[in-house]
């Protein structure tokens, strides 16, 4: 600006005074940031650091950022010439036609060129910030949508798993059912053998009965049939001896000492005499 005050100054004067064009010539990114930095703006982004803006941009994100704008920033054939994107659609007839009236001719030929070029900075930055909006937005909805596939099939598991289980839970509880019978069939064995058992002691103890009673009945038979053998010999020995007397014969005395005594009566391991030379 002081520049061109001065060359209109000195045209006034009909002085022209060529300046010198300077060369242009590239500022190192480092440069930029030392004098950034020694002119109190600290906000200068060094893009030659692999760490942008605090964060870590790899050169594989920098090259898919450029294919995926590939498409969208540049021109296509002559197919469709009503495209915005065709090389040979009039933007200048589509602007003057349809995008500009003479109040808005107006009102931006009433701002200098400087207010010009900064609401341009205005719209393009708020538009880069409406784009990266949208992007993470994006970014979002789409790691949202791929923690919501990780959900569903982590819930598919988890319900093969429980049907897995479910299936497990009923194969135990047939077994389960299966002991139950079989307990309830051995608790009727159970029972049935405690019957028989309580019928077997109860036949035991008549079978102990009856052996007492036959061996009272076998004691009684061999006093009968010592009895009849007694009657058996009287009857002989009367028949062969007619003149002797045998009425004072006891099957049940044994003679002892002389005399007829009771069997009881008799010490037998003391030698009784009712042995067979007696």
């Amino acid at each position: 600006m002081e520049l061109s005050a001065s060359t209109g100054q000195n045209a006034e004067k009909g002085v022209v005074v060529n300046q010198p064009s300077e060369k242009k010539r590239s500022i190192s990114m480092k440069r930029r940031k030392a004098e950034g930095e020694a002119s109190g703006k600290s906000r200068v982004i060094d893009l030659m650091n692999p760490k942008c803006c605090g964060k870590d941009v790899s050169l594989e994100e920098v090259k898919m950022f450029t294919k995926n704008q590939l498409k969208l920033h540049g021109y296509v054939g002559e197919e469709d010439l009503t495209s915005v994107w065709s090389e040979h659609f009039p933007f200048s007839v589509l602007a003057e036609e349809h995008f500009q009236s003479k109040t808005d001719i107006d009102l931006i030929g009433s701002v200098d060129d400087l207010t010009r070029a900064q609401f341009m900075q205005v719209c393009a930055a708020r538009l880069l910030y409406v784009g990266r909006f949208k992007e993470l937005k994006a970014r979002r909805e789409a790691e949202q949508k791929r923690e919501e596939s990780v959900k569903v099939e982590k819930s598919m598991e988890r319900g093969k798993k429980l049907q897995l289980a479910m299936e497990q839970i009923t194969e135990k509880d047939k077994e389960l059912w299966g002991l139950k019978n079989e307990i309830a069939d051995l608790k009727g064995k159970v029972h049935t053998l405690e019957k028989n058992k309580a019928e077997l002691e109860t036949r035991i103890v008549e079978l102990c009965g009856q052996k007492k009673a036959a061996e009272v009945s076998k004691e009684e038979h061999g006093y009968d049939m010592l009895l009849a053998g007694f009657e058996r010999a009287k009857k002989q020995a009367e028949f062969l001896f007619p003149d002797v007397s045998f009425d004072k014969l006891d099957p049940i005395k044994v003679v002892h000492n002389g005399t007829l005594v009771d069997d009881d009566e008799v010490d037998v391991e003391g030698g009784g005499d009712h042995g067979p030379d007696s």
